[in-house]
């Protein structure tokens, strides 16, 4: 048996060439010496990715992860990601990429990090059944590729260059809550729904930062909120329908929780559970209303509270206060958010008489 100043302690390969002149190599672990000065070698098997596991069993030790598979490499990024004083990323990005991943993995995680080539991504694109999801998680495996590039992990380059272009989705959203749907909705909500849609209406923010906000956060007549997204700082004033929700909430529930909004047994809402089934509920009930009274309705999502808001303000003709509520750090951000709410009235033209 021979130790390689490559391999782990203990760890030997032995050496066996058959009669087609073919070389196998095995990985052994090689243990301390009995009593008797004697030594005894366990079998690792022939793969040094697997032997090394094995080694890592014997020895109390972590197993090491594989970095030449997709899997292994993601494993490694999210052990950086997840130091957000060294990477930077928000809870809400690090929880939206190990969403990611789990629709990635079953598909490439075995795969060469090194043998992925740009025909095995766009077949992935064509089969899955949102399109706007595949392409949200093929950029997130661009940044993976770019990542292990530059530590060394991959040695070709990014696959995913030049391929997003050939993806045709429409990723942005183009939908104005009218006011008959929202009050539809709201009509068929529990009181802790009725919540969330006045604060995510009144406030603008986003939903990860509405369901986030805490009643230690009211000083001095205002809600100071530090945005997860964009760390933006913002201070609403609290008054007319505002001072109004809370004063509701309050005398509703009392303070259970930390948070202003709260499920029955005052923990924190989150995005699925409690909020997700009971606004789906209200939302079917209203869609169901609306087609017994034969009127428009569209299933908006609570996030297309935010740029209502933004759209409402912008009505008035202040885009700087819809800026200011919403965050942006420029006018062009917010406009991104307006959204038509049912067209400019326009004169039609007048019919010409035609002389005979």
């Amino acid at each position: 048996m021979k130790k390689r100043n490559s391999l782990p302690s203990r760890m030997v390969t032995r050496t066996y060439v058959n009669k087609q002149g073919e070389t196998w190599i095995g990985y052994y672990y090689r243990h301390p010496r009995n009593e008797n000065g004697k030594r005894k070698a366990t079998p690792l098997g022939s793969d040094l990715y697997e032997a090394k596991k094995k080694w890592a069993e014997l020895e109390g030790r972590p197993i090491p992860v594989d970095t030449t598979t997709l899997d292994g490499v993601y494993s490694k990024y999210m052990e950086w990601a997840n130091n957000r004083q060294e990477s930077g990323l928000s809870i809400r990005t690090l929880s939206d990429r190990a969403r990611y991943w789990k629709f990635l993995s079953p598909v490439y995680g075995q795969i060469s990090v090194n043998a992925i080539l740009p025909e095995h991504l766009l077949p992935y694109f064509h089969k899955r059944a949102s399109k706007v999801s595949a392409k949200k998680e093929l950029k997130f495996l661009s940044v993976i590729f770019n990542w292990a590039r530059s530590r060394g992990y991959m040695k070709v380059p990014n696959p995913c260059a030049g391929l997003f272009v050939q993806m045709k989705v429409k990723e942005s959203r183009d939908i104005y809550v009218e006011d008959t749907w929202l009050a539809l909705v709201y009509k068929h909500a529990d009181d802790i729904i009725k919540d969330c849609l006045d604060l995510a209406y009144l406030t603008g923010q986003r939903p990860a930062d509405i369901r986030k906000m805490r009643w230690d956060q009211i000083k001095d007549a205002t809600l100071e909120i530090k945005q997860n997204k964009t760390n933006a700082k913002l201070r609403l004033a609290i008054e007319g329908d505002l001072a109004d929700l809370l004063n509701r909430i309050k005398s509703r529930q009392g303070i259970k929780g930390f948070t202003i909004l709260a499920d029955p047994k005052g923990q924190p809402l989150k995005a699925f559970g409690y909020f997700r089934s009971h606004f789906d509920k209200a939302r079917d009930a209203a869609e169901q209303e609306a087609k017994e009274l034969g009127i428009s309705f569209e299933r908006f999502q609570f996030r297309d509270l935010r740029p209502k808001a933004a759209s409402d303000i912008d009505a008035m003709h202040d885009i700087k206060a819809a800026q200011k509520l919403l965050g942006h750090t420029t006018e062009q951000m917010t406009a991104g958010y307006i959204r038509s709410r049912r067209g400019d009235v326009v004169q039609p033209l007048s019919k010409k008489v035609i002389a005979k």
